[in-house]
């Protein structure tokens, strides 16, 4: 069963983390501050997970992510980022520390279990993928076929009169390129839910992967589409509301 490692000043939410991913199966340990979880690692108490308040005495959250991403004892270890304010700047420490996500505080368990599972989901097939190839994890860099197949699949919906928005997500759920109204984060992060859980039915039930998911909600339609390195989100409704995408 994975474990997680809780890391935050506030006893609250330390209690609140746990709760919750007790109620979904999941362990979880707690420490109050980035100094402490460093001492907790480096008594070889393994874990698979860590969830890290931004804002704390003494070590930040973001310094303790990074500390972890360059020590080669704890580089592979994911870190989801906690904080009260989620915008443009944080995000992009975020991404300089190495976190594999941000979480705004105060959250919600339909928001946290999808990012914690998603997290964990691809945590697990990295290792997998290392161990069998002996070497260290990696990230793939996108070529030019992976481009074209972005491309191409954009121009299917160039004209489609009922298009209107459409989102290009990076791995991590980061909006790359976005066409219409502004997706909600909640959107963007349950977009990637459904993706990886089709993917998984489809390569237990049907032995390969899916890679587009559809989900019709009264007249509009949520297309979400999974490529090698993107997520793209393409949200449809009838003609007479559409807007045209342009590219």
């Amino acid at each position: 069963m994975p474990e997680i490692l809780i890391v935050d000043d506030s006893v609250s939410v330390r209690k609140a983390l746990e709760i919750t991913f007790r109620n979904h199966a999941l362990d979880s340990r707690s420490a109050s501050s980035g100094e402490q979880a460093l001492d907790m690692l480096d008594e070889a108490a393994a874990c698979d997970l860590l969830m890290v308040d931004v804002i704390m005495p003494g070590m930040s959250g973001l310094e303790l992510c990074s500390r972890l991403k360059a020590d080669a004892r704890s580089a592979h270890l994911p870190v989801i980022l906690m904080s009260g304010n989620v915008d443009d700047e944080v995000r992009a420490q975020a991404r300089e520390a190495g976190a594999s996500g941000v979480l705004r505080k105060p959250f919600r368990s339909e928001e946290l279990i999808p990012l914690v599972q998603e997290v964990l989901a691809a945590h697990r097939q990295t290792a997998g993928d290392a161990e069998t190839t002996g070497l260290a994890p990696a990230v793939p860099a996108i070529d030019d076929g992976d481009l074209g197949a972005l491309n191409a699949l954009l121009q299917t919906y160039e004209d489609h009169p009922q298009v209107r928005d459409v989102v290009i997500l990076d791995r991590q759920g980061q909006p790359l390129k976005q066409t219409g109204n502004v997706l909600p984060e909640n959107i963007q992060l349950f977009a990637r839910f459904f993706t990886n859980t089709a993917g998984v039915l489809g390569r237990q039930m049907l032995g390969e992967d899916i890679d587009q998911v559809s989900i019709r909600y009264g007249a509009h339609q949520m297309v979400i589409h999974n490529l090698p390195g993107h997520f793209v989100v393409v949200l449809m409704g009838a003609p007479e509301s559409a807007a045209r995408v342009v590219n």
